[in-house]
């Protein structure tokens, strides 16, 4: 049974949650009891970054899959609820079946929301009807089956405009479904597009000049200033906003054979509606950090980790494996009724894969600094970083980040 109040509570049991809740539970003491709780609902825990590797058929999903209960560290009670609304002047949570669990210092974990309800005609078509994803784990196998059996014609990979999860996932299941279909030999009667709500191929300018390299060797069609607004799964036809150099928006159907759709992506609404959010800006809804030490602007006893952070850095996995041992840290620091000094250099890694068996390292900070482990061109793909990604990461995630050891 779970108590009514915590010292520290951590919401969001997903790589950020976990993390803290195990670097921190071996750190601070417990005075016999336990004082740490982690809320999350879900059973299970994923590898995400697999997703995409599995959406193209070269793994089974279930090398991805975790189970929670397993996950959780030992000294740190799991509360399976979801939650309703944070108030962080009476340092109260409210939780799903009218639970309230008190606080006095919060990790935010909580990740971000898949807006599949803002692609207009797409409810009940995903994973039918040409259409696919590799951004939800009961999707990933319809996506493995369209992309291997695919027989040709106007394969259209979409990129939603950021912030979103993983930014580069769009564009490596699309690099994998051209591997494949050149070796189903289905590839010279396909036209592959990519359509971006963005300006370039990738945000920083060393990596989209290599990608636009790439695109342009493979026959890819890129389609920049593209937003998706929806589909006609009956007509096969998505449709696009699309933007034109002087800022005016028109609407267009684009025909396609197989769609691989990406939503737009948002905090939950219990910290965009709220105090607890950035008000105005690029960052509006996120939560409102500082990008340095990530403790909360407004309310001190509140941090934040992953990608509910309101911060101009990249949202994907590497990211968080740098933040949680700030977040730990300073929050020590706080508890300890000290300022807060450590520092998260904006760090993100993008490992995107452009073939089968390549893979480029883009590392990178705030401002687009480049922050390369490796004394090597960046924008170069290589073999060695293909089996960086399959082999070494997930062990670093699994046995290393959500044991707070890495």
């Amino acid at each position: 049974m779970s108590k009514s109040s915590y010292k520290v509570v951590i919401l969001g049991a997903g790589a950020g949650g976990i993390s803290v809740a195990a670097k921190l539970s071996r750190q601070i003491e417990n005075s016999g009891s336990c004082d740490i709780a982690i809320i999350d609902p879900s059973e299970n825990h994923y590898y995400q970054p697999f997703w995409t590797i599995a959406g193209a058929g070269l793994i089974p999903k279930e090398e991805t899959l975790r189970k929670q209960k397993d996950l959780i560290p030992d000294g740190v009670d799991w509360i399976k609820e979801s939650v309703v609304s944070i108030n962080p002047v009476t340092q109260k949570i409210l939780l799903s079946h009218d639970i309230s669990i008190g606080y006095d210092f919060l990790v935010v974990a909580t990740g971000l929301k898949l807006n599949w309800e803002k692609i207009e005609g797409l409810s009940g078509n995903l994973g039918k009807n040409g259409i696919c994803s590799v951004y939800q784990y009961d999707q990933v196998d319809a996506a493995a089956k369209m992309i291997q059996e695919f027989q040709g014609g106007v394969a259209l990979f979409v990129m939603p405009p950021v912030p979103i999860k993983c930014a580069g996932a769009p564009q490596k299941i699309m690099y994998l479904a051209e591997n494949i279909f050149r070796d189903h030999g289905v590839r010279h009667k396909t036209q592959i597009q990519f359509a971006t709500a963005g300006k370039a191929m990738f945000g920083i300018p060393t990596f989209s000049n290599a990608l636009d390299q790439i695109v342009k060797e493979k026959n890819i069609e890129p389609k920049f200033l593209h937003k998706l607004f929806g589909v006609d799964a009956e007509k096969k036809e998505a449709i696009f906003d699309i933007t034109d150099a002087e800022g005016k928006v028109s609407r267009k159907n684009i025909k396609y054979d197989l769609l691989h759709v990406v939503p737009t992506m948002s905090p939950h609404s219990f910290i965009s509606e709220t105090s607890l959010a950035v008000q105005e800006g690029d960052q509006k809804g996120w939560l409102a950090v500082d990008k340095f030490t990530l403790q909360h602007l407004k309310y001190p006893h509140i941090f934040g980790v992953g990608d509910v952070t309101g911060i101009p850095n990249s949202k994907t996995g590497a990211a968080v494996r740098k933040q949680y041992p700030v977040v730990v840290k300073n929050l020590l620091a706080v508890m300890g009724g000290k300022k807060p000094t450590e520092k998260y250099d904006g760090y993100s890694s993008c490992p995107l894969i452009t073939e089968i068996g390549k893979v480029m390292l883009a590392e990178f900070g705030y401002d687009g600094k480049l922050l390369p482990t490796f004394p090597l061109d960046p924008a170069i793909p290589r073999r060695s970083y293909w089996h960086l990604k399959l082999q070494l990461l997930p062990k670093l995630y699994w046995y290393g980040m959500l044991k707070g050891r890495a």
